[in-house]
């Protein structure tokens, strides 16, 4: 007796990347977007893409190409298992820089804080998180990419997704 199993079979899914613009004053678009691009999954998911992704993007803004007017951030999306949907923002900079969460403060640092929480909050809400250099092996720095991990229910995930979606 043989077993056949009902669940349909995953296959991958990625976002064609979107490039912006090393420019805080695109924030909204970055938002905007990931509303579109993830259009049939569940809000409380688009929301805290939303929230994550805009903090990746203004860590990012400060490192594409010290602010230069022709620096870019990258953003790409993956569902790369069937329960879980990684986000990567990469700068195009030169720091030495990595980024990691921030410790040693005492409720009067943290009050007075101008910055440092974005990490916190991709922290609270992903499952993991990262770093990479985008070209590795270069004696120029081309900048970082942050990925970071959210969990998914697989059956929340929109059915008929291609494999590959234009952003378009």
């Amino acid at each position: 007796m043989s077993v056949v199993s009902s669940a349909p079979s995953f296959h991958s899914v990625r976002w064609e990347p979107r490039i912006y613009p090393g420019d805080p004053a695109h924030a909204f678009q970055v938002r905007a977007d990931i509303r579109h691009d993830l259009r049939g999954f569940p809000d409380d998911l688009i929301w805290t893409m939303q929230l994550c992704c805009s903090e990746l993007y203004a860590n990012a803004v400060l490192h594409t190409v010290s602010g230069a007017p022709d620096g870019e951030v990258s953003r790409r999306l993956w569902l790369h298992r069937p329960d879980t949907l990684r986000l990567e923002v990469a700068d195009g900079g030169w720091t030495t820089s990595r980024p990691t969460l921030p410790h040693d403060r005492d409720d009067a640092a943290w009050m007075t804080a101008e910055g440092q929480r974005g990490l916190l909050l991709v922290n609270a809400f992903a499952i993991d998180w990262g770093y990479y250099q985008v070209l590795p092996y270069s004696r120029l720095n081309l900048g970082l990419g942050v990925w970071a991990d959210f969990r998914i229910d697989p059956d929340d995930v929109p059915r008929g997704l291609e494999h590959f979606i234009f952003t378009g």
